[in-house]
Formats: structure tokens, C-alpha cells, sequence
């Protein structure tokens, strides 16, 4: 039992700290990098030499936090109900972001920032910047939002019933 209890709480660890870091990397490719290459759109983007420079740490990133929402969802089990309950919606709402970011995001990101939007009409990559930046802020929102729920988890994770019932 004490094993099961340490196993959740280093994947609960895990998870916060991924998506903490998820989340600021979010947090400045939208408002620092995205900005840089689509200001002016579709010139901005044809004339951007750099490629995907997040890639470097999404690439790190993005891959973890898919790990410790999948071992969050795994692990929930083995937690009491409150605080099951909040694991879950964590790591559905962190397995949710990483498969929007693998099929959706990085694909128009690739294919606008990546290759300078190399075969498409200006129409093209006006549009597909505009949905880039318009569906982030729904990612934005699971992703912050697994991330509350993750330490609203975590939060639970030293109480007893007693003790949360004191605290009320």
C-alpha cells in the first residue's frame, strides 16, 4: 500500500512540474514567438528564416507531460476517490492537449513557420495562421486547466477525510 502511495505522488510530481513547464513554454511561444513570425501576414511568414525554433523544447516537453498524463490516468486508481477524481480530469484534459498539438498544431506549424509556407497560397497561410492562433487559446485553457487540476490533486493528496472535513 505504501509503495502505491509513493509511485502516485512522484507521478502527481511529475505531472505538475511538466505541465507547469508546458505551460510557460506555451505561455511565450504564444505571446513572444508567434507575434515574431506572423505580424504581417502571409509576408512575415514567407520571409521568416528561422523554422520552428520551439521545437527544441517542445520536442523535450511535450513528450513528457504526454508521459505523466498517461501514468496520472494509470496511477488514479490507486488514489481515494477526491482526489482520483482530480487526477483524472488532469490527465484526460493533458492527453487531450498533446494529441491536439500532434494532429492539429504542429502540423500548421510545420507547414507555415517550418517551411515558410512554402507551396501555399497567401490565402492559405492567413488562414492557417488565424486558426493556429485562435484554437491556441483553447489548448491554453486545458492545458492551464490540467494543470489546476493536477495540484488540486496534489493539494488532496495529504489529506484524510477527517483532516479535509476540519479544514471545512
Amino acid at each position: 500500500m505504501q509503495k502505491r502511495k509513493i509511485v502516485t505522488q512522484i507521478v502527481l510530481w511529475g505531472f505538475v512540474l511538466s505541465a507547469g513547464l508546458l505551460t510557460g513554454g506555451s505561455i511565450f511561444e504564444g505571446a513572444v514567438l508567434t507575434p515574431l513570425w506572423s505580424h504581417a501576414l502571409p509576408e512575415s511568414v514567407r520571409q521568416w528564416p528561422y523554422g520552428t525554433v520551439q521545437s527544441k523544447f517542445f520536442a523535450v516537453a511535450t513528450p513528457l507531460y504526454a508521459l505523466f498524463s498517461l501514468a496520472l490516468l494509470l496511477v488514479s486508481r490507486w488514489m481515494p476517490q477526491q482526489q482520483r477524481k482530480w487526477a483524472w480530469v488532469a490527465g484526460l484534459c493533458g492527453l487531450i492537449v498533446v494529441i491536439a498539438t500532434f494532429t492539429f498544431f504542429f502540423p500548421i506549424l510545420q507547414k507555415t513557420e517550418g517551411a515558410q509556407g512554402a507551396g501555399l497560397s497567401g490565402e492559405e497561410i492567413v488562414r492557417l495562421v488565424h486558426q493556429f492562433k485562435t484554437w491556441h487559446w483553447g489548448r491554453w485553457v486545458l492545458l492551464i486547466g490540467s494543470w489546476l487540476a493536477g495540484l488540486r490533486a496534489f493539494n488532496l493528496s495529504g489529506e484524510s477525510p477527517q483532516q479535509g472535513a476540519e479544514v471545512l
